[in-house]
């Protein structure tokens, strides 16, 4: 039985699931609309593959979600990659450059990082990025 409302399950197929918060910046200041990705730094359970992302919120509020809106992501150490383009309100999808320059869209060359572990809530503090 889990005990935490973050990691209940609704599909046996489903691995647990932990809350994630934090705060992205652009140049110091909370920016909303920046794709943010989880890549599995092990590769994640091959029978099981998730992909969790999200995007930021107003204030620059993080919202990962792998199953749900805002649940969140399995166990393990992820490379962070972050895209900030133009988005479509209809269909959630980017087009045009990205105002990053694709500092922060390799997971390989990431130097973003986190872990997510068993608890409650899982912070990622703040993420400051630059355009420069």
């Amino acid at each position: 039985m889990c005990l935490f409302v973050g990691c209940e399950k609704k599909y046996p197929d489903e691995l647990p699931v932990y809350p994630i918060t934090g705060i992205v910046t652009v140049d110091g200041v909370p920016q909303e609309g920046l794709q943010i990705s989880l890549h599995n730094k092990s590769g994640g359970d091959p029978a099981k593959p998730t992909f969790p992302s999200g995007y930021s919120e107003a204030g620059g509020k993080i919202s990962i979600s792998t199953y749900a809106s805002g649940d969140g992501a399995p166990v393990g150490t992820y490379k962070v990659t972050i895209l900030w383009g133009q988005v479509n309100p209809l269909s959630m999808s980017y087009s045009g450059p990205d105002k990053l320059k694709d500092r922060y869209t390799n997971p390989d060359k990431s130097e973003i990082e986190f872990t997510v572990t068993e608890s409650k809530m899982n912070d990622m503090g703040t993420i400051a990025l630059t355009t420069k």
